[in-house]
Order: structure tokens, then sequence, then C-alpha cells
């Protein structure tokens, strides 16, 4: 089980829902463990919807358009009922003999009701489940301009309420079942970390970099989704594409990587460089370590994320950096790259036993380039618990 049932329940009651729709792929993803694919390849116009209802939230009912409805079978979860809306064909041979899973595509996409859109869809599911007259709160993230609206005057008994922050507030706390995903995203990361240091020499670009993170991220079952590698000084601007310019001795190597596996994302950076570290190099590079283990070491339940923000930046100005300055200095992660907790200067995210703290501590200088290390901890009761296991120290290669 992905879904924290227990603070979806308890959210659900604070805030009077009798039932929740789900838009977006990552909450889609989080309730039912389908990853869309109409919500990936159109994200703008695709439509595919989750909907719990508070008595039944561990069976939700999956919508999608009828060509994407086959997605249904990829559920982690039993499904109160999956619907496929539009038109789409697939047509039965007289003499077929159906398997079991090909049975019930069959029942789902040519036998069920066909609903014309997934506002229509949607009105009759929450018919069918008995809530049309209530309080539903709808994810509006991913909700197209005018559909709270439209729901509303489909359903006019009903009280359509904009519930994505709700949804946030429960991926705050993750299950073991999400912890284990985003340490097992981390790992396809650091594989690909190493991947791309193997080919470090005289003479590799950035793109030779690039690729061989890459390709082993996916040949650890991930999708990479951003392979920052930069160069000695080009590291000021590490947002910018790689280049063809060659890697030389003394160069500092600057990582900011990150995939998604299992629908679970991860974002680590490293510092390595070739041959001996000047002495400004290390010294920055382990004032930002320092800083990076403090949060580890101090967050606790009951920090706010604003509070944790002081601790960190305090300790890698403590470190050896006086003069460090950001504007966040780490995030949760999960079902998305950015989730509750936020550290940064205002947040008042409060971390709870669960929350998965992804800290980091970048720093960037013109003329020097950048250092930055950057992983995930889970908080538990016995003390954080650290989901990486690549060396956090400066590598000297």
């Amino acid at each position: 089980m992905l879904a924290h049932l227990e603070r979806l329940a308890r959210r659900m009651d604070e805030a009077g829902l009798d039932a929740f729709v789900a838009t977006t792929f990552e909450n889609v993803y989080y309730l039912t463990g389908v990853a869309s694919q109409p919500a990936q390849t159109h994200p703008h116009g695709g439509r595919c919807l989750a909907v719990v209802v508070r008595d039944q939230l561990a069976t939700p009912y999956f919508l999608t358009s009828r060509c994407d409805v086959d997605q249904f079978l990829d559920a982690v979860v039993p499904l109160a009922d999956a619907v496929g809306f539009g038109t789409f064909h697939r047509e039965l041979a007289g003499d077929a003999v159906l398997t079991p899973a090909e049975q019930r595509l069959y029942d789902v996409s040519v036998l069920g009701p066909a609903p014309a859109t997934a506002l229509d869809a949607l009105t009759d599911v929450l018919r069918r489940a008995g809530v049309a007259g209530g309080s539903i709160g709808i994810d509006e993230k991913g909700a197209p301009f005018g559909f709270l609206a439209a729901l509303g005057d489909a359903l006019p008994g009903a009280r359509i309420l904009p519930a994505a922050e709700d949804l946030r507030w429960v991926r705050k706390v993750k299950t073991p079942a999400e912890v284990e995903r985003i340490a097992a995203s981390a790992a396809a990361t650091e594989a690909g970390i190493r991947a791309a240091v193997a080919v470090a020499r005289p003479g590799a670009t950035e793109r030779d970099l690039v690729r061989e993170f890459e390709l082993e991220v996916v040949r650890h079952g991930a999708r990479p989704r951003f392979s920052l590698i930069k160069f000695g000084r080009a590291a000021v601007g590490g947002q910018q594409r790689p280049t063809d310019v060659p890697l030389r001795r003394g160069d500092g190597i600057w990582f900011d990587v990150g995939c998604v596996l299992n629908g679970y994302w991860s974002d680590l950076a490293r510092t390595f460089v070739l041959g001996e570290p000047d002495a400004k190099l290390a010294r920055y590079y382990d004032a930002v370590l320092a800083g990076e283990q403090r949060a580890i070491e101090e967050a606790r339940p009951g920090l706010r994320g604003k509070e944790l923000f002081d601790i960190t930046v305090e300790g890698v100005r403590q470190a050896g950096l006086p003069h460090y300055r950001r504007h966040h200095v780490g995030h949760g992660i999960g079902v998305e790259i950015y989730e509750p907790v936020l550290v940064t200067p205002s947040s008042e995210d409060v971390i709870e036993v669960g929350t998965v703290v992804n800290t980091e501590t970048p720093y960037y200088e013109f003329g020097f380039g950048a250092v930055h290390v950057e992983d995930p901890f889970v908080v538990e009761p016995a003390g954080n618990r650290l989901l990486t296991t690549l060396d956090r120290g400066l590598g000297v290669l």
C-alpha cells in the first residue's frame, strides 16, 4: 500500500469531505499505483482521475479514456470500479478464448458504461458511490479551467471544494512502501553517478558523463529526469545543457541528478574533482557537507521547515563558509520531486515521523563553479535514517 490511508481519513474528516478526486499524474499514482499514460503524453489535455470515498478508501475508482482504460489492470490496490470515457474500439473475434485479464478488460472497455467525457464519468461514479449530494474535494492542480464549476452544475446538491493541498499534507508522511521506493530510486541515481565518474578522465566531456549516467539509470529500470553535470567554473550555471568542453586535471565535477523509479523521485548531488583539489574547493565542500550533516542529525518531529533551514545554513557558516546564503536547503520528496516539508526561511511545514527530507547545501560562485551535496533521509523514532549509500565526501578521482 502506497497511500497513507489513516492520514487521508483524518484529513477528510477534518475537512468534512465525503469523497476526494485526484486529477494529477502524481495523485492518481499515489492512490492507485497506475502511471497514467494520457497524463504523461498529453499533460495539458489528457484526463485521468482517481476517486476515493470516505467509507471505502482502500478501493478507489479509476477513470480515464476508453483507449487508456486498460491501465486499470496495473492498479496495485483493488478498485471499486474502472470506467473508460469517450470512444475507442477493441474487437473480439468470435472464436477467441480470453484470458482472465483479457476478460476483465473486455468487460470494462467494451461491455462497461461509456460516458462521453471525463466530467460525465465522474458525475456518474459519484452518484453510484452515493456522495453526489455531499462534500467533494477536488485536486484542482490537474483540473482544466472551469471543471470545478461544471461539476457543481452537474451535481447541484454537492459542495465542491479545492483540496490539492489536503492530499499534499497526507503525502508528507510516507508509508514504509514509499520509503522503500524512494530509496530504490536514489540507488538507481547513485549507480548512474558511479557510471559517469568511471569515464571521468582528461578529455572526457560533460556530454560523455551525462550519457553514461543516463544509460546506467535506465539499466536500473528508472527514467532519468534531470542530468545536470558540469565541469569547473561552468557549474555556476549548472542548469545549462552539457557541452563538449574537455575535462582537465584540477576541475571540479558537479552533479545534480535525479530519476523516477516506480513512480518515486530521487534528487541527489555530489562533487568530485579530477586530481588533487585546491584548498578552496576542499574547504568549501567540507563546509556544505557539514551543513547537510547537521540537518540530518538535528531534524526531528515537531521542527518547522524554517527552523531546519536556520540550523542547516548556520551549520555551513560555522564550518568555514561564513557568507553562505540560500533560498532553500531542502524539500520533501516522493511522487513529486518537491513535497512538504519545504526547508525555506518562511516554511511553517512541520516535520513528522515518516517525513522524508531531501536535504541539500549547494553553493555557486562566479569564477569558481559550485559545490553541492544532497541526500534524502527519513525521520524515524529511533533516529533519522539516510536513504543513500554513496560516499558523501569530496570525491577525488
